[in-house]
């Protein structure tokens, strides 16, 4: 017999021993490993195994009575207490979201008579930034003519073999500049004409959802 099966054999004989005894004198007997994997069965649990986990078995069958788990690991707990923030945050989040939503239907059916209000303010705001749209893009033209003429001019003293006048060069470089400044002001322009139009629609389906006008929807 190998000299593990001897150890487990004499250990489960001593647990009937103790089983016995402790039948006798109606204490528990207790089932367990310890740190380092040996099983034990005793009428008593050593310090720190309690935190290991172990099984309470019957003294006459060593049938199992119950299984108290090992303690979580400071890991394991600090994981745990990590898992529920993450839903707490998540449920405010939600809760917020809904009252959120229920701010913005109620905004919507106390400011809006009807759905035409709200198409004719989507068509103002888009007819507005339209209008800037068209200025910045005036602007831009005009400040691309006026740099062209002057980086012509530029290039005409270079041919020459004459150095541009610094007032030349600096008259070109502002004039880059604002260039750059106007063209990131139309992109701009435009982000935010889509940004209304995405909002507006959504507005629209959720007034209509919210009014039952759905049915009688037009563009």
């Amino acid at each position: 017999m190998a000299r593990a099966e001897r150890r487990t054999w004499l250990v489960l004989l001593a647990g009937l021993a103790l089983g016995a005894q402790a039948a006798e004198g109606g204490r528990p007997v207790f089932r367990y490993r310890d740190e380092h994997g040996v099983l034990h069965i005793g009428t008593g649990l050593p310090p720190g195994q309690a935190q290991l986990g172990y099984e309470v078995i019957d003294s006459h069958t060593l049938r199992l009575l119950r299984v108290v788990e090992p303690a979580p690991k400071a890991e394991q707990v600090a994981q745990q207490a990590e898992r529920l923030r993450q839903q707490r945050a998540a449920a405010e989040a939600e809760r917020a979201a809904q009252a959120e939503r229920q701010n913005r239907d109620r905004m919507l059916l106390q400011t809006y008579a009807d759905e035409s209000e709200l198409l004719r303010l989507r068509d103002t705001k888009l007819g507005n930034l339209d209008l800037i749209l068209r200025s910045t893009q005036n602007t831009i033209g005009h400040l691309r003519q006026n740099l062209a003429q002057m980086q012509a001019t530029a290039a005409e003293y270079r041919q020459a073999g004459r150095q541009p006048p610094d007032t030349l060069l600096r008259a070109i470089e502002r004039t880059a500049a604002d260039l750059a400044a106007q063209e990131r002001a139309a992109e701009q322009t435009r982000a935010e004409q889509e940004r209304v139009r995405a909002q507006f629609a959504a507005d629209l389906d959720r007034y209509r959802r919210l009014t039952g006008s759905a049915a009688n929807a037009r563009p």
